[in-house]
């Protein structure tokens, strides 16, 4: 049926379990052009990526994608309950305080163990710049990137200088990562126009990371560098 002819109503919002391809992606291009809100699971991520990068910014705000798997039921429950326009949900929460916060509290807990690594050793976290700043829709992640700092410093703390720990926050760095989400993401949304106007590159943040765990930095612990060109002045 022509989709002028049963135009569904602006308010109305629909759930499309396994809608990354096939006809699940079918029935979510129909629902989107005829005007509803969209909530759209599929355990394909490359699919669901797809999807993101070939919906207009406008037509994305009325959509929500989200990777889940229907046997794991506290995910399920969380993409239930998220709300289209917002990437704040429960699940996107849990999964960034596991990997930012309790992955790194994973590293460090078994790194710091005296006798693992030698008196003067360092141990080099690198983060990013929002855990100094926050952005749009960026709560949870701008969360757990402050969390992540909280914790690098407190463990220069607790060593008493047996082992120094420091952190790096590079900005925007030209990397693989970096320009796959401009490709996928076409409103995404970088840092500010920077006192050193380019990307950074790899290197120059390695730089930095060696020289943090170089005997150079010998009297350098609990510290943030930013590798950021400016963005954080």
């Amino acid at each position: 049926m022509d989709s002028s002819q049963s135009a569904l109503p602006t308010t109305k919002s629909y759930i499309v379990i396994g809608g990354a391809s096939g006809m699940g992606l079918a029935t979510v291009h129909t629902l989107l052009n005829r005007g509803a809100q969209v909530a759209v699971s599929d355990t394909s991520r490359p699919n669901l990526d797809s999807l993101s990068a070939n919906l207009s910014p406008t037509t994305s705000r009325r959509c929500l994608i989200q990777p889940v798997d229907v046997t794991d039921k506290i995910a399920l429950h969380g993409f239930f309950h998220a709300r289209s326009g917002t990437s704040d949900d429960e699940y996107e929460y849990e999964y960034l305080m596991n990997l930012n916060v309790r992955g790194l509290f994973n590293v460090l807990s078994t790194a710091l163990v005296p006798g693992f690594l030698g008196s003067g050793e360092s141990v080099v976290h690198v983060e990013s710049i929002f855990s100094q700043r926050g952005f749009r829709n960026g709560a949870a992640f701008a969360a757990s990137r402050y969390a992540a700092l909280g914790m690098v410093r407190s463990a220069a703390i607790e060593t008493q200088g047996r082992v120094r720990v420091n952190h790096v926050l590079p900005g925007v760095i030209d990397t693989p990562m970096h320009r796959a989400n401009l490709a996928r993401v076409k409103d995404f949304t970088t840092t500010p126009t920077t006192p050193i106007a380019r990307d950074g590159t790899a290197q120059e943040v390695a730089n930095v990371v060696a020289s943090l765990l170089s005997e150079e930095s010998s009297f350098v612990t609990g510290n943030a560098w930013n590798v950021d060109g400016g963005a954080n002045c």
